[in-house]
Order: structure tokens, then C-alpha cells, then sequence
């Protein structure tokens, strides 16, 4: 019973998964004025606080710039929900994160105990996942629409035995 419960509640997080990222694509979240990513981090940092303090997880996060970006509210959480959850979930007890805001660039970088990952796979629907009973393999497929569809671009980089992601603002 435990194993079908389990499946079923894959199973449904894979479906909302797949349709959020149907509604991205077919544009159906209009932004209708600029969102400040620092605001919305904050309120994550205080969501994740205790997983974060449970793992030991040291947070450096120079939050006193400002980085606003055109987004619907939602798409904004499931941005930061999600570069900010894979930063705790694949860092190690003990580890690090790193969050670096400026006016065109937001930076979440992390500790953990995998070595760089092939920039190619990374943002591809169901890449294979270190942690296959959590993950859906669609988290940062999720990102790269919301990047692709409001003029912002998604980058990876392996650097300093650290994981680092980071939104920047499309040149126009």
C-alpha cells in the first residue's frame, strides 16, 4: 500500500509537472507588471528554513539589490521554488549555498557531493536524477521555459566544487 501511495503521488506530481509546463509554453500566465526575484527568495529562505537548519546548510545571501524581471507571481515562486529546492535537495548535510543578486543577473550556486553536470542534458525533461524517488526530472526543464518565454536566459556552470545557476536579463 505504501509503494502504490508512493507511486501514485509521483504519478501526480509528474501530471502538474507536465501541465505547468504546457500552460508556460501555450502562454496562458501573463505578466502584468515587474516582480522583485529578491522578494520572492526571502519569502523561500523563510519556507525551506527548517529543512535548511536541519542539513546544516550554511546560506550566504547578499539580498539588498534588486532583481525584477516582467512575471506572473506563480511563474516567479516556481522559478526560485525551484533552483532554491535542488540547491538544498542535491547539496549534503553541512554544505553551502550561495545566492548573488544584481540588477541584470541572479545567482544561486551549491555545494554538493555530484561533479559537474553536461550543460547539454541539464535542462531536458526527464534527465536522469541522481535522486529518482523525489524527482520528477522536470525542475529545471520548468526554469528553461520560464527563462525561454519572458526574455531571460538560464546558465550552468561547475566552478569551485560549486553548482552554480544564474538567470540574466535578455539583451533586447
Amino acid at each position: 500500500i505504501v509503494q502504490t501511495t508512493t507511486a501514485l503521488q509521483r504519478l501526480s506530481k509528474l501530471n502538474q509537472s507536465l501541465l505547468l509546463l504546457a500552460k508556460i509554453e501555450n502562454q496562458q500566465y501573463e505578466a502584468d507588471k515587474p516582480i522583485d526575484l529578491t522578494q520572492v527568495t526571502k519569502k523561500y529562505l523563510q519556507l525551506f528554513d527548517e529543512i535548511i537548519k536541519d542539513r546544516k546548510i550554511e546560506v550566504d545571501a547578499a539580498l539588498t539589490e534588486s532583481f525584477e524581471v516582467k512575471l506572473h507571481p506563480f511563474l516567479a515562486d516556481s522559478l526560485i521554488s525551484n533552483l532554491l529546492g535542488n540547491a538544498i535537495k542535491y547539496n549534503y548535510n553541512g554544505g553551502k549555498i550561495k545566492i548573488e543578486v544584481l540588477p541584470s543577473q541572479y545567482c544561486i550556486s551549491n555545494t554538493s557531493e555530484q561533479t559537474s553536470i553536461d550543460p547539454q542534458k541539464l535542462f531536458k525533461r526527464f534527465t536522469a536524477s541522481a535522486n529518482r524517488d523525489t524527482s520528477t526530472g522536470l525542475g529545471l526543464a520548468i526554469v528553461k521555459q520560464i527563462a525561454d518565454t519572458h526574455q531571460l536566459s538560464v546558465s550552468y556552470i561547475f566552478d569551485e566544487a560549486m553548482h552554480r545557476f544564474c538567470i540574466a536579463k535578455a539583451n533586447r
